[in-house]
C-alpha cells in the first residue's frame, strides 16, 4: 500500500501583537496631526480605556513608539510627540518578555555593555547641566520610592537619560529598543527590593554613578552600576535594577 501523502500545510501569517497594533494607530494619528510634535498622549490607563485592551498592551505600544523616536516618555510628564516619521515603526516579537533564561542573561550582557559604554562617555563629557539632570532624576526616583510601578518608570527614565548623555544616538536608540524586555523584568526586581527593604540601597547605587560622573571619576561611576545591578540579581528573581 502507498504511503500516504500528508496534507499541505500552510504557515500561518504572523499577527502583530495588540502593542504593535495599538503603536500603530497611534503612530497614524501622529501622522495625520491628530497628535502634534509637543503634545502629549492621553494617559496610559486612558489609552487602555479607549482601544479597549490592557494597560500592558498600551505599555508596550509606547516603548514601540518610544524605540522607533516618535514620542518621548517621562515619568512625571507623560508621553509626549516628539517628531512625527514617514515609516511605521517596526515591531519584533522579542521586544515583549524575555522567553527564558538563557536570552534573559543575553539581555544583561547587552545591557552591561551599552551601560558601560554610556558611562565611559558621560564620565568624559558630560556638562554640569547633564550631571544636573541626571539628579533630578534620581530624584524623581526617590520621590516614588512607595509606589514600585512608578519607581521603575522613573529608573527606567535615568538610562535612557544617561545614554542620551553619552552623546552617541544609535547607543540611545539601542537601549530604547530593548526597554520593553528591560521593564517586564525591572518590575519584578523593584518589588523584590521594596519587599526586602532593598530599595533605597537600590536607589543609593544610582547616587553614586553619578556622583562618579560628575568628578570625572569612571572607575566610581561604574562601580555604582555594577553594585545596582548585583544587589538587584541578589534580590530580585530574574530582576534588574
Amino acid at each position: 500500500m502507498p504511503a500516504r501523502t500528508p496534507p499541505a500545510i500552510r504557515p500561518l501569517q504572523k499577527r502583530p501583537s495588540i502593542g504593535a497594533d495599538i503603536a500603530a494607530r497611534l503612530q497614524g494619528m501622529i501622522n495625520d496631526g491628530t497628535f502634534k510634535p509637543g503634545d502629549r498622549l492621553p494617559g496610559q490607563r486612558e489609552l487602555a480605556q479607549q482601544f479597549g485592551t490592557s494597560l500592558a498592551g498600551v505599555r508596550e505600544a509606547i516603548s514601540v513608539l518610544t524605540a522607533a523616536g516618535l514620542v518621548d516618555a517621562r515619568p512625571g510628564r507623560g508621553t509626549v510627540v516628539s517628531s512625527v516619521g514617514g515609516a511605521a515603526p517596526t515591531f519584533d516579537g522579542w521586544l515583549g518578555a524575555v522567553g527564558d533564561e538563557q536570552e534573559f542573561e543575553e539581555l544583561m550582557q547587552a545591557r552591561r555593555i551599552l551601560e558601560a559604554f554610556s558611562i565611559s562617555q558621560a564620565t568624559a563629557l558630560a556638562t554640569p547641566a547633564q550631571v544636573a539632570r541626571l539628579r533630578e532624576a534620581v530624584g524623581a526616583m526617590g520621590a516614588q520610592m512607595h509606589n514600585p510601578d512608578a519607581y521603575a518608570e522613573a529608573d527606567m527614565h535615568f538610562h535612557l537619560l544617561l545614554a542620551e548623555v553619552a552623546g552617541n544616538r544609535v547607543v540611545t536608540r539601542l537601549m530604547r529598543a530593548i526597554q520593553r524586555p528591560m521593564m517586564e523584568q525591572l518590575r519584578r526586581s523593584i518589588a523584590h527590593l521594596k519587599a526586602g527593604g532593598q530599595l533605597e540601597e537600590n536607589l543609593a547605587t544610582h547616587g553614586r554613578i553619578v556622583d562618579g560622573i560628575e568628578r570625572r571619576d569612571l572607575e566610581a561611576a561604574q562601580r555604582g552600576f555594577d553594585d545596582m545591578l548585583a544587589i538587584s540579581l541578589a534580590f530580585g528573581a530574574r530582576g534588574q535594577g
